[in-house]
């Protein structure tokens, strides 16, 4: 029973991870029904920002966590504006040609950057939480508390706010927002800073399980099955959907152990 109280743990924190990055893919193409293959990159470079915030710079975990994600906000913004943006109206295989080729872009300037040898990220969610005989890493807590305070953020964010609002609409019918003096670019722009902002935090958290490492756009981009069929604000689904995959792989991976 302790031993699938475990693995049961393990799975839904890493099924967290999935979510939060599975939402960047969703919300992309939900606005531009394009599907950004960069993503897991876009997770690895927001990791190594907020690593080189933290350990070269030496500012403190969550001041650099909050700087990372307003330099990936940025930076998301930027890649609609000078890439994405200047081939919209072609055929979709550009798209998907041209976000796989920003995928290597950003993994191989990373390693020119950063270096190829992993790294590790240091962070205040060391040691573990014992309840009786049960041992929970506090880092996989800190996984589910942030993954659960970011969807209801951005659940208030899609619900109240002008800028969501106008998110939703121009996902709905961009011809319609458009004549509903909806700023329909600026949006797009906003939705890729939003959906990097959000696999910055991804990458963050995830650091402490696993080290940080050029590979780990490989990881983010497995957030990509199943996330292009929901509608732009539900995170719910998207969640169950994530956490159910990884709950299963812990258990099947610990059965053919």
């Amino acid at each position: 029973m302790l031993e699938i109280a475990q693995l049961a743990i393990i799975g839904i924190s890493q099924g967290c991870i999935y979510g939060l990055i599975a939402m960047g893919f969703v919300m992309i193409y939900k606005a531009t029904e394009m599907v950004n293959f960069a993503q897991g990159d876009i997770m690895m470079v927001g990791t190594f920002v907020a690593l080189t915030l933290t350990t070269m710079a030496g500012a403190n975990f969550f001041i650099a966590f909050l700087c990372a994600i307003l330099i990936m906000t940025v930076f998301g913004f930027l890649v609609d504006r000078v890439f994405i943006r200047k081939i919209i109206g072609q055929p979709q295989f550009s798209i998907v040609i041209l976000t796989i080729s920003l995928g290597f872009v950003f993994r191989s300037g990373a390693g020119m950057i950063w270096g190829q040898s992993p790294r590790t990220m240091e962070t205040p969610f060391t040691g573990n939480f014992v309840l009786g005989s049960l041992v929970i890493g506090n880092e996989r807590i800190a996984i589910v508390v942030g993954t659960i305070l970011v969807s209801a953020l951005l659940w208030t964010f899609f619900k109240y706010s002008r800028w969501g609002l106008a998110m939703q609409a121009a996902s709905q019918n961009q011809l319609a927002a458009f004549y509903s003096a909806i700023p329909v670019k600026s949006v797009y722009s906003m939705v890729w800073g939003l959906a990097a902002a959000i696999s910055c935090i991804a990458g963050v958290l995830l650091a402490p399980v696993t080290l940080v490492s050029t590979l780990n756009g490989f990881f983010g981009n497995q957030g990509l099955c199943r996330c292009c069929d929901w509608r732009f604000w539900v995170f719910a689904r998207r969640f169950a959907g994530r956490v159910d995959y990884r709950f299963g792989r812990a258990f099947c991976g610990r059965l053919l152990a």
